[in-house]
């Protein structure tokens, strides 16, 4: 998943990467879990946005983040999922890239958080763009979206090319949602994410 490291004096400077395969080292900061480099999205004196390794185990890790010889780290827990869904970041939060629709259709979801993936993933890397889709990275864990408290089927969940550290969850409004503002839950494996909004018209 995308793993956000908030501190003082990470880095020299500000850089977001915007080009895949992500590097390992930007404005000289470099960074590992359990001695694994973990590629950037981005790095300022305050943020780091790093992805972290697949080849990361559940249990204890240790984040190790060097800027140009001063070394910092910290200890945190991984588990098998913790999935996020990207949002707009507004009260409440409302799902991106579409935060409206009518029953029966289809809207995308965004998660990072998805753990272990088959096809196994390069860290840091996007699948092909010629990729044919059922050969795409697929979470090995269960995934489900509910609506309103309602089970929506999925037509899609796995890695899509221009992404790394991302699934793309394509899910459809159940036919019998609530009108209005609902929450968009995803589980995946036993853990579900924080809830983001979707207005449900007619």
């Amino acid at each position: 998943m995308i793993l956000s490291v908030f501190g003082s004096q990470l880095s020299q400077g500000v850089q977001a990467v915007s080009n895949l395969p992500l590097p390992v080292t930007v404005t000289g900061v470099s960074a590992t879990i359990n001695g694994v480099p973990a590629p950037f999205y981005y790095s300022s004196p305050s943020q780091l946005n790093i992805q972290i390794p697949y080849e990361t185990g559940t249990g204890p890790a240790v984040l190790g983040v060097n800027n140009n010889g001063q070394v910092a780290s910290f200890l945190f827990p991984v588990t098998a999922s913790a999935p996020g869904i990207f949002n707009d970041f507004s009260q409440p939060p409302s799902l991106v890239p579409s935060s409206t629709g009518k029953r029966g259709d289809t809207l995308l979801a965004f998660i990072t958080g998805e753990g272990e993936v088959s096809p196994p993933a390069p860290t840091g890397a996007t699948p092909f763009v010629a990729t044919p889709i059922p050969l795409l990275p697929r979470p090995l864990l269960p995934v489900t979206v509910t609506v309103g408290g309602l089970t929506a089927p999925i037509a899609f969940a796995g890695i899509p090319s221009g992404v790394a550290g991302v699934t793309q969850i394509n899910f459809v409004i159940p036919g019998n949602a609530p009108l209005g503002v609902q929450p968009v839950v995803v589980t995946v494996g036993n853990v579900a994410s924080p809830a983001v909004s979707v207005t449900v018209t007619q």
